[in-house]
């Protein structure tokens, strides 16, 4: 009886705290990884069993959820928070499962293991990984992982093996699985069959070497932004230092979670480079690991899994290790509170051996704050401008997001703040190229074309055909140069960007535009053509025809 009300009161704490989400849009790389994601959008086994084409992120079964979302609702975001909040439901209660597996049989077991999954379903540092709807990959690979563990010790090894590989193609950070069981299996002292754990090292071994492969001899991304992670320029012991240092930073975020944000890029975490500020988070982490291991040396099996299961979960993602694609993410910790979960509850479970009564006041107490927490910290991923706007007061020092937000006022026709925000973010990082040419294009609207040229001309001059926006800044810059009558610069411009970008439609119908001032009416009309085949709804090169007095020409085949 009791082991059904803790699971009911588990699921509906879920649903209570992340319901709201059901009204959120999508945000941020939502476009890249669903709505412009032929992985998602027209899905086939080889599409989802290659790297993304963008990214090379190689994560099939959590493509194969969202092209099933897409398959019940296309572009409506509504299906995509439902299931990410089913998916995070399903990863507490497997959580609570496997705890009592472990430690069930201890006096205050069952309370301790609710306890830690109660925390674990409402904490406010989640919120990233339910509310952001490409945040599912973390949930997937937590709940595959904590089932496969479950299977592994009711020794139903083929099932534990088929939730790790599912883990795995969910998400890296899966990897946790293989040294977890180990360590669960010495910390509670029944050890499985050797074959048991060769065959769980074999698929590891097996997933690292096709990762490898596929990611063109290398883990991770090829090509780490600076402004995204600042600790890539750095040595491996000066990174290691740091990342050390960022450690902390989710420690405290996840006893103290009153500032969250979608992003902690340059400049809101400085990077340093002596031993004043980088030792003393070093010697805390030293401490830190010298009290575990005096706890797996002593075999204290709720302490020994409350740290592993941390220290696992951030093990691919603290850059220590390697580098990763970025220095900070709430998101990352997703898999690792549920240790600092379990550690709180370890310490909770004390004083309710001492005042049983009480310490369900103040467990009541906690989970109540942090539910309250997750509730208004959910509203702030309702809409890309309110999740920039908490973001910009989160972490003020964030170039990313003040830029994103300039974009977002922009794209508003609030010139004024977005103009404002392009400042602050070129004040924090003044090398930003793409900062610096959106800058330029909304001074461009506002018929500032001198200043705007400047500035975009710097812009491309920091920036290489690599760079996503680049197609952007040549034809803005294009457009620049033909309102200060530089038409032959321009004409340039645009011959060489598509020759060299001939899928970029704007080039065209910006062309077509240029031809048609210089009365070059054939050319203008094969040029708006040509955009039209490319992007039927170029507003640029319709409103070219319209003055042509023509109709767009059928596409010869």
């Amino acid at each position: 009886m009791r082991h059904r009300l803790f699971t009911a009161l588990l699921l509906a704490s879920v649903v209570f705290v992340y319901a709201n989400t059901l009204a959120n849009q999508f945000v941020m790389d939502d476009e890249l990884y669903i709505l412009r994601n032929p992985q998602v959008t027209d899905p086939s086994l080889q599409r989802l069993f290659s790297p993304n084409p963008v990214s090379t992120l190689f994560r099939p079964v959590t493509f194969a959820t969202l092209a099933l979302n897409w398959a019940i609702s296309g572009p409506s975001p509504l299906s995509y928070h439902l299931i990410n909040m089913v998916f995070h439901d399903a990863a507490t209660w497997l959580l609570y499962i496997l705890l009592l597996e472990l430690f069930g049989s201890a006096p205050e077991g069952a309370a301790v293991a609710f306890a830690a999954a109660l925390l674990y379903a409402v904490h406010p540092i989640h919120t990233e990984a339910v509310a952001w709807a490409v945040g599912r990959a973390e949930l997937l690979a937590a709940a595959f992982l904590f089932a496969g563990w479950i299977l592994h010790l009711r020794d139903r090894p083929a099932a534990s093996l088929a939730c790790f590989a599912a883990a795995l193609l969910s998400k890296e950070s899966a990897v946790a699985f293989f040294p977890l069981v180990v360590l669960g299996d010495y910390a509670i002292g029944k050890w499985k069959s050797g074959i048991r754990y060769a065959l769980a090292a074999a698929l590891l071994v097996l997933y690292l070497g096709a990762v490898w492969k596929i990611e063109g001899g290398r883990f991770g991304p090829v090509d780490i932004p600076f402004v995204d992670n600042p600790l890539v320029h750095l040595s491996a012991g000066w990174r290691i230092l740091n990342a050390l240092r960022v450690a902390w930073k989710y420690v405290a975020l996840q006893f103290w979670p009153a500032a969250l944000s979608c992003d902690y890029s340059f400049n809101q975490i400085p990077v340093f480079r002596d031993w004043r500020h980088t030792l003393p988070a070093a010697l805390a982490a030293a401490a830190l690991l010298g009290a575990w291991v005096w706890a797996l040396r002593g075999r204290r099996a709720p302490w020994i899994l409350a740290g592993g299961i941390y220290f696992a979960g951030f093990a691919v993602t603290a850059n220590i290790l390697l580098p990763t694609g970025t220095i900070m993410g709430e998101r990352l910790a997703y898999l690792p509170s549920a240790g600092f979960c379990l550690l709180l509850a370890l310490g909770w479970g004390w004083i309710w051996r001492k005042t049983e009564y009480q310490a369900w006041g103040l467990l009541a107490v906690t989970v109540l704050a942090l539910s309250v927490r997750t509730v208004v910290r959910n509203r702030d991923w309702r809409d890309t401008l309110s999740l920039y706007s908490a973001a910009v007061r989160a972490v003020p020092n964030d170039a990313k997001m003040h830029a994103n937000l300039a974009g977002e006022y922009f794209s508003r026709g609030q010139l004024e703040a977005a103009a404002k925000e392009y400042q602050i973010a070129l004040r924090i990082n003044p090398e930003s190229p793409d900062t610096m040419a959106f800058y330029a294009a909304l001074e461009f609207q506002r018929g500032n074309y001198l200043p705007a040229g400047a500035m975009m001309e710097k812009a491309l001059s920091m920036s290489g055909r690599n760079d996503l926006n680049y197609d952007f800044m040549v034809v803005t810059f294009a457009s620049i140069l033909m309102k200060t009558n530089h038409s032959d610069g321009a004409l340039e411009y645009l011959n060489r960007e598509i020759a060299e970008a001939p899928a970029y439609a704007p080039a065209w119908s910006t062309r077509a535009e240029l031809r048609f001032e210089q009365r070059q009416f054939a050319d203008a009309r094969a040029d708006a053509d040509a955009a039209l085949h490319l992007n039927p709804a170029d507003a640029q090169a319709r409103e070219i025809l319209n003055r042509l007095g023509s109709t767009p020409t059928p596409l010869r085949h």
